[in-house]
């Protein structure tokens, strides 16, 4: 309900590997082959959504009876040179685009040509089917830290569930398990979520929601999309973090912060005030099943960035 053209409401995620030794691109064509002959897609990827007088013109799913694996996965090659220039083009094309709600809401792109030898894994989901920690789960569960595994399954393939134990006998005792198991899923949600609302509490984030300042952002926007990318070594930011006693996520909304103080500072137009920047949280349990079946459990904090801060410690703090 929330989708327009101009605010497309789907995730992606760019994975880059590197092929094994004495592999070339012949190989990781042939794997990518095998595993969409599999005719074996999990209930989640086979859902698309509905809506009719039946449903009183809400938005529903049902399992799309034409599935055809060959439309959501897809083989793409680089142009030359292949540098990362051009893979970062080709994902802007690629997530500009609307997924189609006549089918299931997600594709997944092999991306060949790189020129260092490697190879890319573009997917792409709608929010509504699965949020970002619950598909970045799925695709994990198709990678191995063993070089030497092989089988490992596709990640629209269906997953052996570990048995669940027997309910409590009677509805009223059921009830109250069902109860207990979403009392423990916020329990779990951790130190770090409760640090954050602290913070909202105090009056670092939450009091702030509605007066961010007016700037260059505040602006209509398109459909289009451009993406970026740059690396830094974990290690590094998780000593900035062990230094300063802060989290990852601190360290990277910092980085973030002063990006786009320099950025608008060199373009004048740096608001006297702290940008606010509303930050995706979470809500997924920790337990290996947590968000398989679909859906999103997803909140947001507002955090105040501390552009108006010159030096980067403070804006860290």
């Amino acid at each position: 309900m929330a989708e327009s053209r101009e605010h497309p409401m789907h995730v992606g995620s760019l994975q880059l590997f590197e092929p094994p030794d004495g592999a070339d691109a012949l190989d990781v064509r042939t794997m990518f082959e095998e595993a969409i002959t599999a005719d074996e897609v999990a209930p989640l990827f086979q859902k698309r959504p509905r809506r009719s007088l039946t449903t009183l013109g809400q938005w529903g799913w049902e399992t799309d009876r034409e599935f055809d694996l060959e439309h959501h996965v897809r083989r793409n090659a680089l142009p030359r040179p292949g540098r990362i220039l051009e893979l970062l083009a080709l994902c802007s094309r690629l997530h500009s685009s609307l997924l189609d709600r006549h089918r299931p809401l997600w594709e997944m792109h092999l991306i060949e040509g790189l020129e260092d030898g490697r190879y890319a894994l573009y997917f792409k989901v709608h929010h509504s089917l699965v949020d970002g920690v619950s598909a970045l789960r799925m695709l994990s569960r198709m990678l191995s830290e063993n070089p030497d595994e092989r089988g490992m399954p596709a990640p629209w393939a269906p997953r052996e569930r570990t048995p669940r134990p027997p309910r409590e006998g009677g509805s009223g005792r059921g009830a109250a398990a069902n109860v207990r198991h979403l009392v423990g899923d916020a329990v779990g949600l951790g130190p770090a979520l409760l640090r954050t609302v602290n913070r909202a509490i105090n009056e670092q984030s939450g009091s702030l929601s509605l007066s961010a300042p007016k700037s260059m952002f505040n602006v209509g926007i398109t459909g289009a999309r451009r993406f970026a990318a740059q690396s830094w070594p974990i290690e590094r930011i998780q000593a900035i973090g062990k230094a300063t006693d802060a989290t990852v996520n601190d360290v990277v909304l910092a980085m973030c912060s002063g990006a786009l103080r320099q950025y608008m500072a060199s373009l004048d137009a740096l608001p006297d005030s702290s940008l606010i920047a509303m930050v995706p949280v979470s809500l997924h349990g920790e337990g290996p099943g947590s968000g398989d079946g679909g859906g999103n459990a997803v909140g947001a904090v507002m955090c105040n960035l501390g552009t108006d801060r010159h030096d980067p410690a403070e804006r860290l703090e």
